[in-house]
């Protein structure tokens, strides 16, 4: 049986990469439509489509044939119109949509609009976000819909400024929920590659909350230096979110960064459990995702004592065998 054919909107992204990785370690090459190809990475094995989400033409005909396809919500001011140009060429080819994003889901329509009412209220510049969440749900696309939090890579943009002593996300004091992006990866790829999986929404979650100190005291022990939490600054969210971003997708996360002190994320266990099955495994703790990206740009500390067998610390060699 043939692999179905996929398009991947979004693949130089964060999130779009990891969808790219799990669908090529599954030995499918996707589709993908891209502005500039020198934003890929050398390993991606893709069919590379040049294009615009602004220039329908060229979507539709990175759409043609298509089985399925990933969106997520781009970091730009008419983000709300070019996920209906999305929505109308998937439409269109007949295909599925698998997107990730902001979800606001309750017990009936009713509180679901109220919801999104109120959270559009707390977050203006989210407000986009969650009409796109809306208009994915309700589509003829039999939508796949990932609702997801916040980012563990949101640390990895910001690594420098970790590894000089601030830990600049800020949580609520009752802690904040965190996906790994390449757990989110493996799960968009399984989901692209198994039509039998019902459309609706599913909850994507890390395995536990964690506070901004849990975090900043999780890097300060894998990098061998003091990493202290300073969430609660303002100008030093908004200095280091500066240096790093620019234009929309900077003010959308200066927006999102500062509110979140505002909610607190719980773990619920219905959650994990939802993640597991999608996932095929537990999903992946912040602590091992800080010990990955440790060891993947060689930033250990090296004690000249304490090393295995292969030159890693032993602490981190125990905990990546």
């Amino acid at each position: 049986m043939s692999s179905p054919t996929i398009l991947v909107l979004g693949s130089t992204g964060l999130m779009g990469r990891e969808v790219v990785r799990g669908l090529n370690e599954r030995g499918v090459t996707p589709r993908v439509l891209v502005r500039d190809p020198s934003r890929l990475r050398p390993t991606d094995q893709v069919d590379l489509r040049i294009g615009d989400l602004r220039d329908p033409a060229s979507l539709r005909e990175a759409m043609r044939g298509v089985d399925a396809v990933f969106h997520i919500s781009p970091h730009e001011a008419d983000e709300v119109e070019l996920t209906r140009t999305v929505l109308d060429a998937v439409e269109h080819e007949g295909a599925r949509l698998v997107f990730s994003g902001i979800h606001i889901d309750a017990s009936n329509p009713l509180a679901r609009w109220a919801m999104r009412t109120v959270y559009g209220r707390l977050m203006p510049r989210y407000r986009g976000k969650i009409s796109i969440g809306h208009l994915v749900e309700t589509s003829d696309t039999r939508p796949v819909v990932l609702g997801v939090g916040n980012f563990m890579q949101c640390d990895e943009v910001l690594l420098d400024v970790i590894r000089a002593g601030q830990f600049v996300l800020p949580t609520h004091p009752k802690g904040l929920n965190r996906v790994d992006l390449r757990d989110l990866g493996d799960i968009v790829a399984n989901v692209l590659l198994d039509p039998t999986i019902p459309a609706g929404a599913y909850p994507v979650c890390g395995p536990r909350s964690l506070t901004g100190e849990e975090c900043a005291a999780t890097w300060s022990d894998a990098l061998g230096v003091p990493v202290t939490y300073a969430g609660e600054d303002d100008e030093a969210i908004d200095a280091a979110l500066t240096a790093h971003l620019t234009g929309y997708r900077l003010e959308d996360w200066k927006s999102s960064f500062k509110a979140l002190r505002g909610f607190a994320i719980k773990t619920k266990k219905s959650e994990v459990d939802a993640t597991t099955r999608l996932l095929g495994r537990p999903p992946t703790d912040f602590t091992e995702f800080v010990l990955r990206i440790v060891h993947e740009r060689g930033l250990a500390p090296q004690p000249q004592s304490a090393t295995g067998a292969d030159g890693i610390p032993a602490p981190l060699d125990a905990a990546l065998r």
